[in-house]
């Protein structure tokens, strides 16, 4: 039985475990997970397309049986390439998770940097470019609302529990990062292969034990202020209180087991 389906300009292939799409290698690959974004997810290919013209990327969609119209979009994305754009390629999954997700995006890519990013236009495309200047000189450059000259525009409940929630992470797991939840970084893949992830995570969490390990192995980081808008289409995946709790949970097993 097919759990996966893979579009790209080589056509359509359905296979039962994960792996590549396509031959060859890229500079870089940006991951992107999608679950209903019907309305964010063509805008956001095409902005990527236009701040990254010349560059040697693929930008990879994972979606998770979306039952609106992203799954049609995606499809209609991969199947064209054009001059001086990079390639998109489309996988499908009959599973849900973020951290899942962007675990088979990057099992399929070809880039020897990894860009994770979000489909709902909070994490801007022209930040990109931003990220991967600084690819050759750090192994992690993350994306940061925190850091010195970043914003978080938010409903203020949102604000204040991710304001809160970094502090503490940051405090308890003495991590150099004043952004832990973000997920918009840019990781070489020699050093994300060389991260073992000992905890499973849902959402964004997994972005906790990311750090935690790439301290331990002494991985260079770097992190770039960004403002972060909240979404202005489709619907939010996870209610603040619980994604909190996600990462409250991650955090007490990484301080308590390592």
């Amino acid at each position: 039985m097919a759990n996966y389906k893979c579009v790209s300009r080589a056509g359509t292939t359905e296979f039962s475990k994960v792996r590549p799409c396509l031959k060859g290698r890229k500079d870089t690959s940006i991951v992107i997970p999608t679950y209903k974004e019907e309305e964010n997810i063509e805008k956001l290919v095409e902005g990527l397309h236009k701040v990254l013209q010349g560059a040697d990327y693929e930008i990879i969609i994972v979606d998770d049986s979306s039952p609106d119209r992203t799954p049609e979009i995606i499809d209609r994305l991969a199947g064209k390439t054009e001059a001086g754009s990079g390639e998109t390629v489309a996988l499908h999954r009959g599973t849900r998770g973020i951290f899942s997700a962007v675990q088979d995006g990057v099992a399929i890519s070809r880039g020897e940097t990894i860009v994770f990013m979000d489909a709902d236009f909070s994490h801007p495309p022209d930040v990109v470019p931003r990220l991967l200047e600084y690819k050759d000189e750090f192994d992690i450059v993350s994306a940061s609302r925190f850091a010195k000259g970043g914003k978080l525009i938010a409903p203020r409940i949102h604000w204040l529990l991710s304001k809160v929630l970094n502090r503490v992470c940051e405090i308890f797991l003495w991590l150099p990062v004043k952004d832990l939840t973000g997920g918009f970084h840019a990781i070489k893949r020699s050093k994300l292969d060389e991260i073992k992830f000992k905890y499973n995570s849902q959402w964004g969490e997994f972005d906790l034990e990311l750090f935690y390990r790439a301290k331990k192995k002494g991985f260079k980081i770097k992190e770039i202020p960004f403002v972060y808008k909240f979404r202005d289409f489709g619907t939010a995946k996870s209610n603040d209180f619980m994604y909190g709790w996600k990462y409250l949970s991650m955090l007490i097993k990484l301080r308590l087991f390592g």
